[in-house]
């Protein structure tokens, strides 16, 4: 029973099939419940009777903090078959110098106890002008790709951080 959805703007490529859950592009839905309801009864059928080994492959450009969430709450779903005995893994795929995704990535690990492989791929050429951004939330400073940065302008985040300088490849 495999089961696919198409990227669109705001949500990923997502393949779920038998021993693989895959999810690639950006994650940042209205609203995550509604976008991810299908997902969320395949996934629930799917642990219903996992297959021995279930290999979570993500490569997300962007999470919004909502889908972040989800994710989260979705990976405690399989840690719990995962300390049933059932072998997993997750690679968590984000672009080098992409301090965001790795550091959600990274919290997501301290989550769960399924190992991670963390998956760092070289940066598109044109996505290698970089930015120093600080979290005015939080008060992390982080470089980002303009790419990202124009996704965050777009969701109208842009009053979240203060754009530090623009570093030259």
């Amino acid at each position: 029973m495999s089961f696919t959805i198409k990227k669109t703007y705001d949500t990923p490529y997502i393949h779920l099939e038998e021993g693989l859950i895959k999810m690639e592009g950006q994650l940042m839905p209205e609203n995550i419940l509604v976008s991810f309801k299908s997902v969320d009864e395949w996934i629930s059928k799917y642990l219903g009777k996992p297959a021995k080994f279930t290999k979570l492959d993500f490569n997300f450009s962007y999470l919004n903090s909502c889908a972040s969430k989800h994710i989260c709450d979705t990976l405690r779903l399989f840690n719990e078959k995962y300390l049933e005995g059932f072998d997993m893994k997750i690679y968590w795929t984000y672009e080098e110098g992409d301090d965001t995704v790795q550091e959600v990535g990274a919290d997501l690990e301290s989550e769960v106890d399924i190992p991670f492989e963390f998956v760092v791929i070289g940066i598109k050429i044109k996505e290698q002008t970089r930015l120093k951004v600080k979290n005015k939330l939080t008060g992390k400073v982080g470089e980002i790709s303009l790419k990202y940065w124009e996704t965050i302008k777009r969701n109208g985040h842009e009053k979240d951080f203060e754009l530090l300088e623009k570093i030259k490849s």
